[in-house]
This record gives C-alpha cells, structure tokens and sequence, in this order.
C-alpha cells in the first residue's frame, strides 16, 4: 500500500473513532459527535505529520541517547501544541459568539490530565509507525517479487535480474571470476552504463546521482538525487561493478557514494554518522567507518 493511501486510511479512521467514542461516551447529537471528531483530528494530523518527518529526516539512524532526548522533547511539544490546537478549535466550533469572536475554554484538570495522556500514547504510535516506515523502506520489498524470473528460467534467459513495469534498474551481467580478479576487467565493469526503465522507455542512469544503495535479502534500493529504484539483484552483486574509488560498502546493509557525503561525524564505538547531500542518515560499521577514515588526508 502506498503512503499516500495509508495517511487517508488512518486519517479516517482517526476521524471515525474520535467520533463514535464521542457519540457514545456524551451521547450528543450526530452533528456535535462530527465536529468534535474533527477538532480532535485536526491537531493530530498536523502535529503528527510534523512530528514523523522530523523522526524520519532527522532521528533515525542518530545515536541513541540523542534519539531519546529529541523523542522527550518532541512529544511534550506534541502534547502541548495538539491541546491548544484542540481547546481553540472546540472554541471555534461550538463558543462562537458571532461578530464578537468565540470562547476558548481551557479542560477542567483532570480533563487535562486525560487528553495530555492520550497525546502523549498517541505520540508513541506514530512514533513506533514512523521507525517502521524508515527501517530502509525495504521490508516491505517482498511485495514486490515480480513472476519474470520464473518465465525467464523457463525460456532459458540467464539474465539475473527480473524486469518490472517502472523504475527498474538493468544491471549488466556480473563479470566472470577471471575478471573479478583482474584490475583492468573490474575498472571496465565499473564503467558499465546503468539504465533504468520507465514505462516502456530504457533511460540511461547517471552513475554521479547516486547517493546510497540500501540492500535487505535480494533485493536492493538505488537512491539518487532525483529519486529511487528498486531491483532485484544482492548488495554483494552491486557492488563488483562499481567503482571502488567512488562507492564503498559503509554497512552490511549500505553502499554509499563518498562523493555525495556531505558531512560525517563520530558515532562512538569507532562508528560514523554518514549525512548525505539528499539529508538522508547513514551509521556507519566499523568496518565501514575504517574505510573511510582511510581516505581522510
């Protein structure tokens, strides 16, 4: 399912739960059950969306004690902006006095105490989907297993890699082990040109806009500057044809491009904080960490 569906879908049915518990916990009539559903998903849908890109831009992949002070200081500001978004709203909605405004009513203490708890558990539920959505957008890479490769296999085609529709990435046939081991066969596969297929059209992808390629099973997410794509091929597969003074293996799980890191920054244990020109955040192995450190004149 895409995002985009998804935040509809939970939208909805935020709206529709903060209006049934409404109409049955006050037994008021349809219309003030709806308008109160609607002053109550206001403030969550805006702080939340705010609140969930900050988690995916901005924390994952920091360190942890710096990832736990950030979530204390962003869920007391969702509580805090989400309860005055709500008291003015009700206000407007049901206070209002004509010409001469409405009336903002603050909750009476335990009301507060209430609605400050369930601000606070409704931030840990986007939190906990926010870290789902973020872990690579990989996981969810299975969806996607296309039947070509079983066609293919039955035609006799050896290609490696399964064709689909949009934003597929062709990927030259990994070289043999006599020219894995040669130097001047691995600098002409890294100069292999890369394509990427939309539609029915084969557009040729520039190697210099890649960012990062993620790798979860057999399947890997090339992010460029302008976008990404999906393939079907293992991050060990990738990675023989690429130039070796450009991209280096910065985690089992990452390939980044050194090209396009904007910054670094110690990690402890001997680890880095790879930031990269599109704002996305890498941790570095130490391994990975080594290997750059390696480069450092």
């Amino acid at each position: 399912m895409k995002r985009g569906t998804f935040d509809l879908l939970v939208v909805i049915g935020i709206f529709a739960a903060y209006s049934i518990t409404l109409r049955l916990a006050l037994h008021g009539d349809l219309r003030g059950s709806l308008l109160g559903g609607l002053a109550n998903t206001v403030p969550v849908v805006i702080f939340g969306a705010l609140v969930r890109r900050i988690i995916l831009r901005k924390l994952i992949g920091k360190p942890a004690m710096i990832q736990l002070a950030s979530h204390v200081v962003l869920c007391a500001a969702f509580a805090a902006l989400s309860y005055g978004l709500l008291i003015v709203l009700l206000g407007f909605l049901f206070n209002a006095g004509g010409s001469s405004g409405f009336l903002v009513k603050p909750f009476s203490d335990g009301g507060t105490v209430w609605q400050s708890l369930e601000n606070v558990t409704t931030y840990a539920l986007i939190a906990t989907i926010s870290y789902l959505q973020g872990q690579h957008e990989l996981i969810s890479a299975s969806r996607f297993v296309s039947t070509a490769p079983a066609r293919e296999a039955a035609d006799g085609d050896a290609a490696p890699l399964a064709e689909r529709d949009q934003g597929d990435v062709l990927l030259p046939s990994p070289p043999a082990e006599a020219a894995q081991n040669d130097p001047a066969a691995r600098a002409d596969a890294a100069l292999s040109r890369y394509f990427v297929r939309i539609g029915e059209e084969l557009r040729p992808l520039d190697m210099d806009t890649i960012v990062s390629i993620g790798g979860a099973d057999d399947y890997a997410e090339v992010r460029t500057l302008s976008g990404k794509h999906l393939v079907r091929v293992t991050l060990t597969e990738f990675s023989k044809s690429l130039d070796p003074a450009k991209y280096v293996r910065a985690h089992r799980s990452w390939i980044v491009n050194v090209h396009r890191i904007a910054r670094a920054e110690p990690a402890g244990g001997g680890r880095l904080l790879l930031h990269m020109e599109t704002g996305q955040t890498i941790a570095a192995s130490r391994a990975g960490a080594k290997l750059l450190r390696d480069r450092v004149i």
